[in-house]
């Protein structure tokens, strides 16, 4: 008798407020400095200098998420170019189920150019409703400073341009 395991998912969506995930890994000199945060482990969101978050939950071993890599890439590059944006606006990823070693060789490969997380235990994908990969969330502070979910997408994205026009309109 063969039996199926299957994790019941309900993602999180737009108007949740963002869980309180901690990090623990010990982040590089040059990511504590765009993610705008003074510790050098042990972390949350909350952290985390800056208005809007973009992030990317995706796996290592997922054959759909490395699509949304460059337009990732474009769109963080276009951020950090823009005086409106650029600090105001942070992209990282959440690598779930991946370790250190997993996705230092992902981000290699496909050359990443923001930060990725690691959550191999899954605390963080959890947390967020154990969403299938990829799936981005674009989290915003408010007036209060709790940081709440402003929008989410599921699946690969249509270009570099779809992603800064969803940041630009959950800006204003």
């Amino acid at each position: 008798m063969s039996v199926a395991a299957f994790s019941e998912t309900k993602p999180i969506s737009k108007g949740a407020r963002f869980p309180d995930i901690i990090f623990t890994e010990t982040l590089s000199k040059e990511t504590r400095t765009y993610l705008g945060i003074t510790k050098k482990n042990s972390f949350s969101l909350k952290d985390i200098k800056g208005v809007m978050f973009v992030v990317e939950v995706f796996s290592t071993y997922c054959t759909s998420c490395p699509k949304n890599v460059q337009l990732l890439n474009t769109a963080c590059d276009l951020i950090g170019k823009d005086p409106g944006l650029s600090g105001r606006v942070k992209v990282f990823a959440i690598a779930v189920g991946n370790n250190q070693t997993e996705v230092k060789s992902f981000s290699k490969e496909h050359k990443v150019l923001y930060p990725v997380l690691t959550d191999y235990r899954f605390t963080a994908h959890k947390a967020l409703g154990n969403p299938y990969v990829p799936f981005t969330i674009f989290a915003k502070r408010d007036a209060r400073g709790r940081i709440m979910v402003a929008d989410t997408h599921h699946g690969a994205f249509d270009s570099a341009e779809g992603i800064m026009k969803n940041v630009r309109e959950l800006l204003k």
